[in-house]
């Protein structure tokens, strides 16, 4: 009985090596995610702004950290109407890159390509959802709407997400999204 015990508790030790040897941990999910956006700000020559400008006018390179740790550039501010969190439905339009690897995924249902797509709902408040089913899974976050507290309607931005802010799907893969250009747009506005 013994023999047979110290077999299993072998065999056991065995398995739990393997399993956690094909999975990254915490801290090497942050330290790649670290090393992805410092690439991207090197390779784009982005500057970081220490506080966020006066007026809200971002040169074209320029990006501010927030607390959150999203970088944001605001292109165009959009109207003065703001979001109302947990009231207002929204839409958006963006090309998006995940910005890991050197050879980015990138997704894009903004301008002339996008014949045939569809902007994504959401509503602003209303962060990423858990079920893989939900669309909100891969393409909603707290990050993503951010900006809205800047922003009105017909807005468009750049963003860097950290994958901590980013959509449930990000946060499972650990990885980082820069938002090329993203639109808000009110649905009642439509």
């Amino acid at each position: 009985m013994k023999k047979g015990f110290n077999i299993l508790l072998i065999l056991c030790a065995a398995l739990v090596a393997i399993s956690c040897s094909k999975t990254k941990s915490y801290t090497d999910m942050l330290k790649d995610e670290k090393k992805a956006i410092e690439r991207l700000i090197d390779a784009n020559d982005f500057e970081i702004l220490d506080d966020f400008p006066k007026d809200s006018i971002f040169k074209e390179n320029q990006f501010v950290k927030l607390e959150n740790g999203v970088y944001l550039n605001i292109i165009d501010k959009g109207s003065s109407e703001r979001a109302v969190q947990y009231k207002t439905k929204m839409l958006y339009r963006c090309k998006l890159h995940y910005i890991l690897e050197v050879d980015t995924l990138v997704y894009e249902n903004y301008g002339p390509h996008s014949n045939g797509t569809y902007p994504i709902p959401f509503t602003y408040g209303d962060y990423s959802n858990s079920n893989p089913y939900d669309p909100s899974y891969q393409w909603v976050s707290e990050g993503l709407q951010t900006p809205l507290q800047y922003v009105g309607d017909r807005a468009r931005v750049k963003l860097i997400v950290p994958f901590k802010r980013g959509t449930y799907y990000d946060q499972s893969k650990g990885l980082p999204v820069y938002y090329e250009i993203l639109e808000y747009i009110f649905e009642e506005n439509l």
